[in-house]
């Protein structure tokens, strides 16, 4: 999904800002469609207004019945998208009643041992739960990346949305055959409507996966083509995967520096959590979430947190990490002695390539002044193309790292998603 470069919503703007804003929004939603690719989305849960701002108090410009498709431009403030629907209005739709084709699956929870999944506030161990999920819950899957998934849960009457790994998640494909009455191809299109060109065809018999359903026309993907068909032309359609059933998890064993050292399993994913036990090298332990500072464990029917760094994931033992952890016998909280790198007040870093050894999603990174720059100062910016500043922050400011490339990142800082050059980006 792109970022729409205009900052905050429209309403706070003065009026010469709102009159620049959305000249800039007609510019955008006018650009030809080879210098901005869309995404395309399906209105879903009744009828919903096309705003003329980023706002429910804004005017309405029509109203949209579910299974609507829309074409999306970018990705405003506070959960609101810049639409252009089948009918030539543009304007913006809530985020919340809005369904993209990574989205609207159907999953059901599944658990290894426990009787529940925790649904968190971010997609990281380290965030608060939302609440628990037991097992065999049927969930809505509101988006999938960086291996977990924004999903929508009902828990005692109530509705919550939060983060569920990957792997905690049963998931349903719905698939189906391309049918034509002589036999013959069907197009595929690169929009839900026969307006938009066809990117190729498939033959009657072919079997595919059905991304999104919208009125008349669904995105699938199937004989090496995504993109959009008539619902006319898909027969039998199917569901695979989903039911009930549990999850697989990934053995690990405990993996300290020192063989006469302890591993702690700990209540919550942080050092200062109560201890519910300490493992020698060796201990076999049961990963259903994986975090890059924090796995989520059993330790037979023991559930709690141990540090990712102590484990080892292919076989007893591997080469440790060069820092020493020292501890101290519960309850006295762990205690680690680490001799810290200087850092310059000016990093001078170069960028790096996205080749094998680039860091991984869930990486902490510094953010840092670039080559030659004689500030200490680095902006951040609500959208890929880096036209408008979300934040500036001084050099040594912590932030996830969530896509690398080789010249923008995606990272998530003070709870916000944004970009960062890539030359500011040290790890």
């Amino acid at each position: 999904m792109k970022e729409l470069t205009l900052p905050g919503t429209l309403r706070r703007f003065a009026p010469a800002g709102r009159l620049i804003a959305c000249m800039a929004l007609t510019l955008l939603l006018t650009l030809p469609a080879l210098a901005l690719a869309a995404d395309f989305a399906v209105v879903r849960g009744g009828r919903l207004n096309l705003r003329q701002y980023p706002s429910s108090s804004s005017q309405s410009l029509g109203k949209y019945d579910s299974g609507s498709w829309v074409d999306v431009q970018g990705q405003g403030a506070s959960g609101w998208y810049a639409v252009r629907t089948m009918d030539g209005k543009t304007g913006y739709m809530a985020g919340n009643y809005l369904t993209f084709a990574q989205s609207g699956s159907i999953g059901t929870v599944a658990y290894a041992n426990g009787g529940y999944v925790n649904l968190r506030r971010g997609p990281s161990l380290d965030y608060a739960v939302v609440t628990r999920v037991t097992s065999g819950t049927t969930i809505s899957i509101l988006d999938a990346s960086y291996e977990w998934n924004y999903v929508s849960a009902t828990v005692n009457g109530a509705t919550y949305t939060g983060y569920m790994h990957d792997s905690l998640i049963i998931k349903s494909t719905t698939t189906a055959t391309v049918s034509t009455r002589n036999g013959g191809k069907v197009n595929v299109r690169r929009g839900p409507s026969s307006a938009y060109g066809s990117i190729g065809s498939l033959k009657s018999g072919t079997r595919v996966t059905v991304l999104l359903k919208g009125n008349g026309w669904y995105q699938i993907t199937g004989g090496g083509l995504t993109g959009f068909m008539s619902a006319g032309y898909l027969r039998n359609m199917g569901t695979t995967g989903g039911g009930s059933g549990t999850v697989t998890t990934r053995t690990a064993y405990v993996n300290n520096p020192r063989s006469t050292q302890v591993l702690y399993l700990r209540e919550t994913p942080s050092q200062r959590a109560r201890a519910l036990g300490q493992y020698k090298n060796g201990t076999q332990v049961k990963v259903v979430s994986y975090g890059a500072t924090w796995c989520e464990v059993y330790v037979g029917t023991r559930h709690g947190y141990m540090m990712t760094r102590y484990l080892s994931f292919n076989n007893h033992y591997v080469t440790p990490t060069p820092e020493i952890i020292y501890v101290t016998p519960a309850p006295t909280p762990q205690i680690v002695y680490v001799t810290p790198t200087p850092t310059p007040l000016v990093q001078y870093i170069t960028p790096k390539p996205a080749v094998p050894g680039a860091p991984e999603s869930g990486t902490t990174i510094t953010l840092a002044a670039a080559y030659g720059s004689a500030s200490n100062t680095i902006n951040v910016y609500y959208d890929q193309g880096m036209t408008s500043v979300r934040a500036t922050y001084t050099g040594g400011k912590q932030a996830t790292l969530l896509k690398y490339d080789t010249n923008v990142c995606m990272i998530l800082v003070d709870g916000v998603v944004a970009y960062v050059s890539t030359w500011n980006v040290n790890y």
